[in-house]
């Protein structure tokens, strides 16, 4: 099996994790730290996604597009966070407003880790080309 294709398995665990993470926080169980955390052993775990996906050959035009989009999503979706977190006046509704993005963001990632992860499974059904003599 390739390594891309369990990372792809890992990473659609791992994002259902964080938003399990952050669902917990919103109620107030855990606090931001663990959240946060998560967050970025998810990144870095996308960036080992994408790059195992852009190497592996032969190259897999789904699996290299679904990778670089979950990676630019989470970065988004980082930067929202922290954006929520750095304002002091949490009321007010840009605040509210930048909340409700963090987590339309974190539907459409898990909806593409989730894709990512049928992806993979029929990836891995694929049989590969026979060799030229």
């Amino acid at each position: 099996m390739k390594p891309a294709i369990v990372l792809f398995y890992i990473m659609g665990a791992m994002i259902f994790l964080q938003l399990l993470t952050g669902g917990l926080r919103v109620f107030g169980f855990i606090d931001e730290s663990t959240h946060i955390g998560t967050a970025i052993v998810t990144f870095i775990l996308a960036i080992i996604t994408l790059v195992a996906a852009a190497l592996t050959k032969p190259r897999h035009k789904p699996a290299l597009s679904i990778s670089a989009l979950l990676v630019v999503l989470i970065l988004i979706q980082g930067l929202l966070g922290f954006s929520f977190l750095n304002n002091n006046d949490q009321i007010i509704s840009n605040s509210n407003g930048t909340i409700f993005v963090h987590f339309a963001n974190a539907l459409i990632i898990y909806g593409l880790a989730i894709s990512g992860v049928f992806m993979a499974m029929r990836w891995n059904k694929m049989t590969p080309a026979p060799a030229e003599k």
